[in-house]
């Protein structure tokens, strides 16, 4: 069977020469988004196409659910979770376009694809491009950010909720007005939409496989960068991202994962004296929130500040008692 897909009813006014996208799709027991996330797919990709989905080893029924309902997508089952990196990986050593897009399942198109292919038909600079997101409600979310250093990294992390201290220089670059309205170059995209070109994937040799999961786009972003390619954003794409499976926070899992790709990237390119001072700096971040959370708890203004206060204990451990690359593999076996 041709797993390249024709989008339906294609207008030729929206062609893309001959781009060939393969979407590659990493699934977890997201059973409940993957109807609404392919069907949107179908609804608003108007080249040839095919969609790859890595299930790494889901128990929601996921990929009986593929079966049955999406038998067109190429399903890659795996044995255990192998991680976004590991996966997107894989799919993209069995993909046959020239362009690949990593897609969140957790995803949904709102907008056409065509100008995000058009801008690398345009510019051969180009080696990676992002797109416009709104959270589930409609509310505007952010997709791209500025250079992560070991001081960036713990600034971001100053602050509780919606408010911080940390300038706004050294956040993701979140105003809406200013940045997101026009195209415009960024240090990194967020993963959840990342289209970038196959050859300079291969080039660069994907996503490095010692981010289990996140940071790894940011890490993907700094070599091609560092290759001589351009990373952008363009607002004329546009997608729903239910960040965190839809979620109320990411959970204590994800911010000790998120610490542990910190401190991987760190020691990549700043070296052991910056990875010092960003661990420090982090774990006292890390216990002050925890100590915020611990406060507000108290004061009944949140159900999740019990488990908030915890999780950033727990993120200030990990911090100290993991050496990302020796431990990779006991985390995939788990």
């Amino acid at each position: 069977m041709n797993t390249f897909i024709q989008a339906p009813q294609r207008n030729t006014s929206d062609a893309m020469g001959s781009n060939l996208l393969s979407i590659i799709i990493i699934n977890y027991n997201g059973k409940s988004f993957l109807s609404e996330c392919l069907t949107s797919i179908q609804e608003h990709v108007k080249c040839e196409y095919e969609v790859i989905v890595v299930d790494n080893a889901s128990v929601d029924g996921s990929c009986e659910y593929l079966r049955v309902h999406f038998p067109q997508v190429r399903l890659i089952e795996g044995s255990i979770n192998q991680g976004f990196s590991r996966g997107n990986n894989l799919g993209a050593k069995s993909a046959k376009g020239n362009l690949l897009l990593l897609l969140n399942n957790d995803t949904r198109l709102i907008s056409s694809l065509t100008p995000a292919i058009n801008e690398f038909d345009k510019d051969k600079q180009l080696g990676v491009l992002g797109c416009r997101m709104s959270y589930g409600d409609g509310t505007f979310q952010p997709s791209v950010g500025f250079e992560h250093t070991p001081l960036s990294i713990v600034l971001s992390w100053v602050g509780i909720g919606g408010f911080s201290f940390a300038p706004r220089i050294f956040k993701r670059v979140d105003d809406e007005k200013s940045h997101y309205a026009i195209p415009n170059e960024a240090a990194w995209v967020s993963g959840a939409f990342l289209m970038t070109r196959r050859d300079l994937w291969e080039q660069q040799g994907g996503l490095d496989d010692n981010f289990f999961m996140y940071v790894e786009e940011v890490d993907y972003c700094k070599r091609v960068r560092m290759a001589g390619y351009r990373v952008a954003y363009t607002p004329n794409v546009k997608i729903i991202h239910y960040e965190g499976g839809g979620r109320a926070w990411i959970g204590e899992d994800a911010l000790v994962e998120s610490m542990r790709s910190y401190v991987t990237f760190v020691k990549k390119y700043y070296g052991k004296f910056s990875l010092l001072i960003m661990r420090s700096g982090l774990t006292v971040v890390m216990l002050l929130r925890s100590f915020a959370y611990y406060c507000m708890m108290l004061l009944r203004i949140s159900v999740l500040s019990r488990e908030k206060a915890r999780a950033s204990i727990k993120a200030a451990k990990t911090l100290w008692k993991v050496d990302l690359f020796v431990v990779k593999q006991n985390r995939l076996a788990n």
